[in-house]
């Protein structure tokens, strides 16, 4: 089973705001009525501007080159990228809600790089991530756009869980990402995430400007200024088709529906949708 590509967007405004919060499972902050409230008025002011965009996001879908008559060819951490499927940001698609949590799973330093599979087996996506200033309606080129997921059985690579592969903790599996184009576009290859208990299917999304590479093909994480920190999901519907299917029907834990997850929620407040299409 392969899915097609899906396309999701990013909407940046300055200043930017970073809001961490809480994940399932960890020590969950305290947060108050008036800070609740605050977070609420920078969601709804994000979105308006995201909406006075429209504009300029339809010209950027009529400028889309033909779908590619083949799959890009694959490359290592350090070799060039393929062209994105979608040149241009498309109207009316996945735009991901002002910063959500971060999560404990994030790790430093992972490789620049478009395929991100590796050996896992899983369905294959090929996801193209555009990125928008809502304060110009403009693209954002060289900005670094960074994923890390779980595995088909809801295991990240680099922390050991329950269940999971001794060495998996050395594992660099479905981490890393790549820069965006002159229209704002990355294209990353990575794999349909398995659920795991407290979280439904999900990818977790960085955005850095004034990035910068270390020498063995890997991303100075401390480096340049972090200006978004998102997620994304997936429709009931698709998850249902692809956790029928091998490896996913392995996956001992406890499955979590897109309505049982509290950070899905957040990420559609405001009129935002954070669902991959």
């Amino acid at each position: 089973m392969r899915l097609s590509n899906f396309f999701a967007f990013i909407t940046l405004a300055t200043p930017f705001a970073v809001v961490p919060l809480a994940h399932p499972g960890e020590e969950h902050e305290h947060v108050s009525v008036s800070e609740l409230a605050r977070r609420e008025l920078e969601t709804n002011a994000r979105h308006l501007q995201a909406r006075k965009c429209a504009p300029a996001i339809a010209a950027f879908e009529a400028q889309r080159m033909m779908k590619r008559d083949s799959l890009m060819k694959r490359q290592t951490p350090t070799a060039s990228a393929a062209q994105p499927h979608y040149t241009s940001i498309q109207n009316s698609t996945c735009i991901t809600a002002p910063e959500v949590v971060e999560g404990p799973y994030y790790i430093n330093n992972e490789f620049v790089r478009t395929d991100l599979t590796e050996t896992q087996g899983g369905v294959k996506i090929v996801l193209d991530v555009g990125v928008i200033d809502t304060s110009t309606c403009k693209p954002l080129n060289n900005v670094f756009v960074e994923l890390w997921a779980a595995n088909s059985t809801g295991v990240y690579g680099g922390y050991t869980a329950s269940g999971s592969n001794a060495n998996v903790h050395k594992e660099t599996f479905l981490r890393g990402g790549y820069y965006t184009n002159a229209n704002g576009i990355v294209e990353i290859t990575t794999l349909y995430p398995g659920f795991y208990q407290g979280r439904t299917a999900h990818i977790h999304t960085m955005v850095h400007k004034n990035w910068q590479q270390n020498a063995n093909g890997t991303l100075v994480s401390q480096a340049g200024s972090l200006v978004h920190i998102g997620q994304f999901f997936f429709a009931e519907t698709w998850n249902d088709k692809v956790f029928a299917t091998a490896p996913y029907n392995a996956n001992k834990q406890q499955r979590t529906l897109n309505s049982q997850d509290n950070i899905l929620t957040q990420a559609n407040s405001g009129g935002n949708n954070a669902f991959i299409k």
